[in-house]
C-alpha cells in the first residue's frame, strides 16, 4: 500500500497527465486521530469513505482507488468536469432534472426521462462496482494488518527466547566464576600456610648460622693453638653445610609449592566434573548440594497450619521460602555470634537472639527455623566471603561436604552395578 502513491504518479506521468493532488480531513480526538482523504487525478476524484489511522495511510489508500480504476480503464473518457468516486447516499443529478413546465413539453419530457433513467443505471452500477473496489481494498488492508501481527508475534517470541539464552549464558558464567573464586582462594590459602612455615624454618637456620659465627670468632679469639685452627675448620665446613641446607631447602620449597599448585589444580578439575556428573542424580548418599537452597516443604507444612485453602497455602509456603532464601543470602544480615570452643578456639554459632530468627521461630515454628539456620551455618562454612548460592559435592548420609575420595568411591560402585547389570542381562 505504501507504494500506491508513487505507482500513481509514475502512471501519471507516463500518460502525461498533471500529478494526483491529494487532500485529507482529520476527524476524532487529538490523542486518537482518524483520517479521510481524496486524490484528483485526471479529472476524477477518488475519495476514502474509511476513517483511517494517519494521513498517509488514507491518502495510499485513495490512491490504489485510483489505480485499480485506470487498471480497469486505460483510457478513460475526458471528463467534462470533474467526477468524484465514492458512496452516494442518492445520484446526484436527480435534483437537476427540472420538472415538466407544460402539456406541450410532454413529449420532451418522456425523452428526458429516458435519459434520465439510463443515466441512473449506469451510475447506479459504477457506484456498485466502485463499493466493491472499496470492500476488496479494505479486505486487503485487513490481511496485510493481520499478517504483520503474526510477524510481530514471532519476533517477540524469537526475542524472549534470546533474552532466556542470554540469562542462561550468564547464570552458566556466574557459576564458573564462584568456582574459579573458591580455587583461588584455597590455593591463597595454601601458599600463605607454606610461605609461614618456610619463613620459620629461614629464621631457624638463620639463628643457627649466627650462633655458629659467634662460636667461630670466640674460637679465634681465644684459642691460637693446633686445637683450636681445627675447630674453626670443623665450624667453617658446619657453616658451609648449613647454607648449603638452606639453598637444598630453598629448591625443595620451590619444587613442593609447584607440585602443590598442580595438584590443587588436579583435584579442583576432578571436583568440578564430579558435581557436573552427578547434577541430576539422587541425593540419597552422594550427590550435588545447592548450599543457601531452603526447603519448600518446611514452609509448606507451616503455611497450612496458618491457611485453611490448600492453594493459598502453597502460595504463601513459596513466597516466604522465596523472601528467606534472600535473607540468607544477604551478606549485611550478620545472625552469628563468635564463642570459644573447649581448646580456645574461636568458633561462630548461630545467635539466637537475633530478632529475625527469633519472629521465624514464633511465626512458622521449629522446623522452617532449622531449615534456614542450617543454611546459614553451611554458607558461613563454606562460602563465608559472599554467602551467595554454590553448588557443592555433599554426602547426605553424614550431612557434610563430600571428600573427592567419597565421590570417586560412589561413581565406581555405581558403575560395577551398571556393569553387572548389563552382564546378567546378556
Amino acid at each position: 500500500m505504501n507504494l500506491n502513491k508513487s505507482k500513481l504518479q509514475e502512471m501519471c506521468q507516463a500518460r502525461g497527465w498533471t500529478f494526483p493532488k491529494y487532500s485529507s480531513n482529520q476527524q476524532g480526538p487529538p490523542h486518537q486521530p482518524r483520517f479521510s482523504a481524496s486524490v484528483l487525478v485526471h479529472g476524477f476524484t477518488f475519495n476514502t469513505k474509511t476513517m483511517l489511522t494517519s494521513k498517509k495511510e488514507a491518502e495510499c489508500c485513495a490512491a490504489g482507488l485510483a489505480l485499480d480504476y485506470f487498471d480497469e480503464n486505460p483510457q478513460p473518457p475526458q471528463p467534462k468536469r470533474t467526477k468524484c468516486f465514492s458512496f452516494p447516499a442518492q445520484p446526484s443529478h436527480i435534483a437537476s432534472l427540472p420538472p415538466p413546465s407544460s402539456p406541450g413539453l410532454l413529449s420532451h419530457t418522456y425523452k428526458e426521462k429516458e435519459i434520465w433513467n439510463e443515466t441512473t443505471s449506469t451510475e447506479g452500477k459504477k457506484d456498485t462496482y466502485e463499493l466493491e473496489l472499496m470492500l476488496a481494498e479494505e479486505r486487503k488492508l485487513w490481511q496485510r494488518e493481520k499478517h504483520q501481527l503474526q510477524l510481530k508475534n514471532i519476533e517477540l517470541e524469537n526475542q524472549i527466547d534470546m533474552k532466556n539464552n542470554e540469562l542462561e549464558h550468564c547464570r552458566k558464567e556466574l557459576q564458573h566464576m564462584n568456582e574459579r573464586a573458591e580455587s583461588e582462594q584455597k590455593k591463597a590459602e595454601n601458599l600463605i600456610a607454606l610461605a609461614e612455615k618456610r619463613k620459620r624454618e629461614s629464621e631457624k637456620l638463620h639463628s643457627e648460622i649466627i650462633e655458629l659465627k659467634d662460636q667461630l670468632q670466640a674460637k679465634q679469639a681465644v684459642n691460637e693453638d693446633f686445637e683450636a685452627q681445627k675447630n674453626i675448620k670443623a665450624l667453617e665446613q658446619m657453616l658451609k653445610e648449613k647454607e648449603q641446607e638452606l639453598t637444598d631447602l630453598s629448591e625443595f620449597y620451590n619444587a613442593l609449592i609447584f607440585k602443590e599448585r598442580s595438584n590443587n589444580d588436579e583435584l579442583q578439575g576432578a571436583r568440578k566434573e564430579l558435581i557436573d556428573g552427578l547434577k541430576n542424580h539422587s541425593k540419597i548418599y552422594i550427590g550435588v548440594k545447592t548450599l543457601g537452597d531452603l526447603d519448600l516443604k518446611a514452609f509448606q507444612v507451616a503455611a497450612k497450619r496458618r491457611y485453611t485453602a490448600l492453594e493459598e497455602a502453597n502460595e504463601r509456603a513459596v513466597e516466604l521460602c522465596s523472601m528467606w532464601e534472600d535473607y540468607v543470602g544477604d551478606s549485611n544480615w550478620n545472625p552469628y555470634k563468635v564463642i570459644m570452643d573447649e581448646t580456645g578456639k574461636r568458633m561462630e554459632i548461630i545467635d539466637e537472639e537475633d530478632k529475625k530468627l527469633k519472629n521465624l521461630k514464633t511465626e512458622l515454628g521449629d522446623e522452617v527455623y532449622k531449615v534456614v539456620t542450617t543454611s546459614l551455618m553451611e554458607l558461613n562454612e563454606h562460602n563465608s566471603s559472599g554467602r551467595y548460592k554454590i553448588q557443592e559435592l555433599w554426602n547426605f548420609k553424614a550431612g557434610r561436604k563430600a571428600t573427592l575420595k567419597e565421590g570417586v568411591a560412589y561413581i565406581l560402585k555405581q558403575w560395577n552395578a551398571l556393569k553387572n547389570t548389563k552382564g546378567r542381562r546378556n
